[in-house]
C-alpha cells in the first residue's frame, strides 16, 4: 500500500515537473518569435549581403509557428498580431537580386502544409496575403524557383475547402473575375518537368472538387476554359506523333522502338486518366466542357475519316490502327463513369 502511494506521489511530481518545463519552453518560444519578428522588421532591403540572415529569420519563424499551431495558440496570436504574412510579402518586394524567393516559398509551403488548425488556415488565406505572394512578379528563369513556386501553390490548394475558397477569389457582382491560384498555375501546364505537371494537375483537381457555382462558371468560361481545349489539342498532337512514330519504326533499333512507344503511350494514357478524374468530379459544367472538347477536337477527327474512302497516297490520323487505339483507350478509361 505504501509503495503504491509513493508511486502515485512520484507520478504527480513528474507531471508537475513536465508541465512546468513545457510552460517554460512555450514562454521561451513566445519570446523568441517576437524577437525574430522584430529583427525581420528591421530589414529594409534584402540583398546578397544579408540574404543568409533573412533566410535564418524566415526559417525560425516558420518552425516556431508550426510548433505553436499544435501546442500553444498564443504563439499564433503573436504571428497574427505582428502580421507576419505581410512581412513575407514585404521581404519579396524589397529583395534586390537576392534570390530570397525560393527559400521564402519553401518555408511558406512547409508552414501551410503542417497547419492543422482551421482558424490558422483561415487567417493565412484571408487578407489577400497569399494572393499577393502568388501574383508577385517572379523571375522563373533563375534556378529552380518554378518548383518552389508550384509546390507553394499546391500546398495552398491542399488546404482549401468550401469555406476558404472564397478567400482566394475576387468577385464582381455575382461573378468571379480573378482567381490567381488557378490562373497562375495554368501558366505552367506546358512546363518541361514532369513533377511540375503532376503538381498542377493535383492542384486543379483540388480546386474542381471544392468549387462553388461561381468558381465553376469562371473555370468553364473563356478565356480560362481554354485550358481544356489545350489539353485535348495536346492529346491530338500526341496521337499524331505516335502515328508518325509507328511509320518510322523500321528505321529504328528494336529496343529503341519499344522504349519510345512505351514512353509516349504511357504519357497518353496518363492524360486520359486525368480527363477521367475531371469527369469523376461529377459537376455538369466541367463534364460538358471536357466532353465537348474531346468529341470535337479528338474523337471526331479520328473517326470521321473512317467513314470516307481513303484518298490514294494521303495519310491521315486514322490511316492506321493507332487512331482507333486512342479511341478505345478513351472509351475504356471513362466507361465506368457512365
Amino acid at each position: 500500500m505504501e509503495s503504491a502511494v509513493l508511486i502515485l506521489h512520484y507520478v504527480a511530481f513528474s507531471l508537475a515537473i513536465h508541465r512546468s518545463l513545457l510552460s517554460a519552453i512555450l514562454q521561451a518560444l513566445e519570446d523568441m518569435i517576437v524577437h525574430v519578428i522584430n529583427e525581420l522588421q528591421k530589414i529594409k532591403v534584402v540583398d546578397m549581403h544579408n540574404r543568409e540572415l533573412v533566410v535564418d529569420l524566415l526559417q525560425s519563424i516558420v518552425e516556431i509557428v508550426t510548433y505553436g499551431d499544435r501546442q500553444d495558440s498564443q504563439i499564433f496570436e503573436c504571428f497574427m498580431e505582428h502580421q507576419v504574412l505581410a512581412e513575407f510579402v514585404r521581404v519579396l518586394k524589397i529583395s534586390k537580386n537576392s534570390r530570397i524567393e525560393a527559400p521564402l516559398l519553401q518555408y511558406l509551403s512547409i508552414m501551410i502544409q503542417n497547419m492543422d488548425s482551421e482558424y490558422a488556415i483561415y487567417y493565412c488565406l484571408s487578407n489577400d496575403y497569399v494572393n499577393n505572394i502568388i501574383t508577385h512578379p517572379y523571375k522563373f528563369d533563375v534556378g529552380d524557383l518554378a518548383q518552389y513556386y508550384i509546390s507553394f501553390l499546391r500546398s495552398v490548394s491542399n488546404k482549401i475547402n468550401g469555406d476558404t475558397l472564397c478567400l482566394l477569389v475576387k468577385v464582381h457582382g455575382d461573378a468571379v473575375v480573378s482567381f490567381p491560384l488557378y490562373s497562375e498555375a495554368l501558366k505552367f501546364t506546358q512546363h518541361g518537368e514532369k513533377m511540375i505537371q503532376t503538381a498542377i494537375r493535383a492542384l486543379t483537381l483540388n480546386i474542381y472538387n471544392v468549387s462553388d457555382d461561381m468558381v465553376y462558371q469562371f473555370i468553364t468560361t473563356p478565356p480560362i476554359s481554354k485550358y481544356f481545349s489545350d489539353l485535348v489539342h495536346s492529346l491530338k498532337e500526341q496521337c499524331i506523333h505516335l502515328d508518325n512514330l509507328v511509320h518510322a519504326l523500321e528505321e529504328m533499333d528494336i529496343n529503341q522502338r519499344r522504349k519510345e512507344l512505351l514512353l509516349k503511350t504511357d504519357r497518353l494514357v496518363d492524360d486520359l486518366y486525368y480527363l477521367k478524374d475531371i469527369l469523376c468530379v461529377g459537376e455538369s459544367r466541367l463534364s460538358n466542357v471536357v466532353t465537348q472538347n474531346v468529341i470535337n477536337l479528338l474523337l471526331f477527327p479520328i473517326l470521321h475519316p473512317l467513314l470516307q474512302l481513303r484518298q490514294s497516297g494521303v495519310r491521315c490520323l486514322s490511316s492506321n490502327s493507332f487512331g482507333l487505339f486512342c479511341f478505345f483507350e478513351f472509351d475504356q478509361t471513362i466507361s465506368d463513369i457512365f
